[in-house]
């Protein structure tokens, strides 16, 4: 029952841009700002998952983490490429909202980026990186350098273990 409301809540904004009157196209600069973050979150996320799969591939690196490429400037790039993706969707459908529930669907995104930072990805991901290299000056180094999540903020203010 919990699964199929979240994929409902999910789809709000793609049914409302779907089902939209075909002849009254509602199309928005705030549309084409949404599906550009949409965009721009779909290409960060691949492009990191991209980076780690090829930094995987090299035997070299077994047992290492990945600092290099999007790494570099945030501790889960590909978390950062996603939630801006399910915002930019909801933005995006936002000139086709019809009534006020529409609006709730906020909270997918919302709740899906709480879930990837405090509850799910980046909790174990770095209990896992602390368990590994939490003896490793480098990684301790980076942990306290990178940011979390949002590229370039570094800083303290960020989930260092679960």
């Amino acid at each position: 029952m919990i699964q199929g409301a979240w994929v409902y809540l999910n789809m709000v904004p793609s049914l409302c841009v779907f089902t939209a009157e075909k002849g009254n196209p509602r199309f928005a600069l705030v549309s084409l700002a949404g599906w550009g973050i949409f965009a721009f979150g779909l290409i960060f996320e691949t492009v990191a998952d991209y980076q780690k799969s090829m930094f995987r591939s090299i035997p070299e690196n077994k047992n290492k983490f990945i600092t290099s490429g999007l790494w570099s400037t945030s501790r889960h790039p590909n978390y950062f490429g996603e939630i801006l993706l399910w915002y930019g969707l909801y933005i995006a459908a936002i000139p086709y909202f019809t009534s006020p529930f529409h609006y709730l669907s906020i909270i997918c995104p919302t709740l899906t980026a709480l879930q990837i930072i405090y509850l799910s990805g980046v909790p174990m991901l770095e209990k896992s990186g602390l368990k590994k290299w939490g003896e490793d000056p480098n990684y301790m180094r980076y942990l306290n350098e990178t940011s979390c999540i949002i590229p370039c903020l570094g800083g303290p203010n960020k989930p260092k273990s679960a």
